[in-house]
């Protein structure tokens, strides 16, 4: 389906790691899942991205996400829905313990992801930040 919706989503499974979607990547110093997103993501778009976030969790033994949220507009109800009730059970499997963000430059992007993280604050800590070198500081401090 991701394929099918776009040249975007064509790009991003030929490299989840660098498209026009977003960046993925680990943080070494931080020892963190690292997303920056660039633009839109479609409803399988974003779910795409969770599932190789969730890999990544997985294949480094990692704990924490940073998500640069700045270019994300919205993250619609029904995908919301399913970060907090499907895809945090298997990424609290996984190993993931604290995320924190860059707030999102987007009233309805703010509202959106405001909404996704009062719902994982009850599984895992979890902050966000005007900038990403204060939530990158944050994280870092994680126990």
């Amino acid at each position: 389906m991701v394929e099918q919706e776009s040249h975007d989503g064509i790009l991003l499974l030929q490299n989840p790691h660098d498209n026009p979607i977003c960046k993925l990547g680990y943080d070494t110093e931080v020892r963190c899942i690292e997303v920056v997103w660039r633009k839109y993501a479609t409803s399988a778009q974003l779910r795409y991205v969770h599932e190789m976030i969730l890999f990544m969790l997985r294949q480094y033994s990692a704990e924490k996400i940073l998500g640069d949220d700045t270019e994300l507009p919205i993250i619609h109800a029904e995908d919301q829905r399913w970060i907090v009730g499907e895809w945090l059970p298997r990424a609290r499997t996984a190993g993931l313990k604290a995320a924190a963000s860059k707030t999102s430059m987007t009233f309805f992007g703010r509202v959106a992801i405001g909404a996704v993280q009062s719902q994982l604050a009850r599984e895992i800590q979890i902050r966000n930040f005007g900038n990403i070198h204060s939530a990158r500081s944050w994280l870092r401090n994680c126990q």
